[in-house]
């Protein structure tokens, strides 16, 4: 897509109209494209169903290889992981499984799974968010074709799982914003430069903050961060023993469209638990 184009995607953009612009923008990064670079996923998972869900979007991801990276905190995979990975195993994707104590802070063990990968890039994805099948692929497509050490998604679409909606929030402003250089993406969709991000020491060692302190460490080491559709990508905000209890409000006011239930369209992916 031209830049104009990207350029007139505003407030009243329809649904209908950015994904016409989406598939436009990936026909046109994909063209140029002869190989893709190895990418690690990175999974840090505490909640058994949560990691079946977040499975069945890597078995659906349409980038041909990529590894896995698997941190089980505190929990133990069941016979409904065990098919999946047996799935993905047969498409020739590695699965590396790690065990971390309740102990053991988020970032300690996203920095170690990091730290275990060989991707030339690494991708973070949270297992209590929903991805699109070509999530990992849109993200290498961008990073390729805008040369950025950091690539990520707006977030335009939010699930609110107490209320039971999906809001669309798309503007040219704020972190609904797409197609542009910024200091923060979605951090369920980081995908980073494996140099760049070890030079930031990674996701660091603390409980919160761990998206932050990469994309900090980035910038402070002068790299460059782009944020591209959110579409493909649903946020999920809930109440969990490990969330914070959040003020849906913020997430309702200046939406641009809602809908019951998780949105459904391709780009999102099939029917999830």
């Amino acid at each position: 897509m031209s830049e104009p184009a990207i350029k007139s995607l505003d407030k009243l953009t329809s649904f209908s109209q950015e994904i016409d612009a989406l598939e436009l923008l990936r026909k046109q990064r994909r063209s140029k494209v002869k190989k893709y670079p190895s990418v690690s996923v990175l999974v840090s998972t505490v909640r058994p169903d949560d990691l079946t869900n977040l499975l069945q979007q890597l078995v659906s991801q349409s980038l041909p290889l990529f590894e896995l990276q698997l941190g089980l905190h505190a929990i133990k995979i069941n016979a409904s992981h065990k098919k999946l990975i047996r799935v993905l195993e047969k498409r020739k994707i590695s699965v590396n499984i790690d065990t971390f104590d309740r102990e053991s802070s988020l970032g300690t063990i996203l920095s170690s799974l990091a730290q275990a990968s060989s991707g030339e890039f690494i991708a973070k994805m949270d297992d209590d968010d929903y991805y699109g099948p070509e999530h990992l692929r849109d993200l290498l497509d961008a990073a390729l074709d805008t040369g950025a050490d950091v690539v990520g998604r707006a977030m335009n679409y939010v699930y609110l799982e107490p209320l039971q909606l999906t809001v669309r929030r798309f503007s040219p402003h704020g972190i609904q914003a797409v197609e542009l250089w910024s200091d923060w993406v979605c951090g369920g969709t980081i995908l980073a430069k494996r140099a760049v991000a070890e030079a930031a020491h990674w996701f660091g060692d603390g409980n919160t903050a761990v998206d932050r302190f990469l994309l900090s460490g980035v910038t402070n080491n002068g790299g460059k961060i782009w944020r591209t559709f959110g579409a493909g990508y649903i946020y999920r905000r809930t109440f969990t023993f490990h969330t914070y209890a959040t003020n849906y409000s913020k997430y309702l006011n200046g939406a641009n469209e809602h809908v019951v239930g998780r949105w459904k369209h391709p780009v999102f992916g099939g029917n999830l638990l």
